[in-house]
C-alpha cells in the first residue's frame, strides 16, 4: 500500500502549497482571527460533506487517544491559519514565507519523529539538510 500512501502524500503536499497561496491572497483582505475561523469552518463543512458521501465505509471511533490528538491538531491548525494570515498581512512575500513554513515544520516533524523512536539514517539526515539548504536559498533570494 505504499503507492497509495504516496498518492495521499502528493495530495497533501499540493493542498499545503495551495493553502499557503490562498492565505497570502486573503491576508490583506480579512481580519486574521476571522480568517482562521473561516478556514476551520470551511474544513468542517467540506469534511462533513466528504463524511456523508463515505459514511457507510467509515469507522467512527477507534480510540480516545486518537480523539485527543485530533483535537490538539485542530488547535494547532487554528494557530497555523492565524499566524500565517498575520505574517502575510504584514507584507511577507509568499516566496519567503512558504519556504520558511516548510523548513520549520520539517524540523519540528523530524525532531518529534526521532523523539518517538523513528529510525534516522545518514540518507535521511542528508535529505533533510538538502531541504533546509534549498528552502533557505529560496527564502533568501529576492
Amino acid at each position: 500500500m505504499v503507492s497509495r500512501s504516496i498518492l495521499y502524500l502528493v495530495g497533501a503536499t499540493i493542498s499545503e502549497g495551495l493553502w499557503a497561496v490562498f492565505h497570502k491572497l486573503a491576508a490583506p483582505h480579512i481580519n486574521q482571527v476571522v480568517g482562521a475561523i473561516m478556514v476551520s469552518l470551511t474544513a468542517v463543512v467540506f469534511g462533513s460533506f466528504f463524511f456523508l458521501v463515505n459514511y457507510k465505509s467509515t469507522q467512527l471511533f477507534t480510540d480516545v487517544k486518537g480523539i485527543v490528538f485530533v483535537v490538539l491538531a485542530g488547535i494547532a491548525a487554528f494557530f497555523i491559519d492565524f499566524f500565517i494570515l498575520q505574517t502575510f498581512s504584514r507584507g511577507m512575500p509568499l516566496t519567503v514565507g512558504g519556504p520558511i513554513i516548510i523548513v520549520g515544520s520539517t524540523v519540528v516533524v523530524v525532531i518529534v519523529g526521532i523523539m518517538l523512536g523513528e529510525s534516522v539514517s545518514f540518507l535521511k539526515i542528508f535529505s533533510l539538510c538538502l531541504i533546509l539548504i534549498g528552502a533557505s536559498i529560496l527564502s533568501a533570494v529576492e
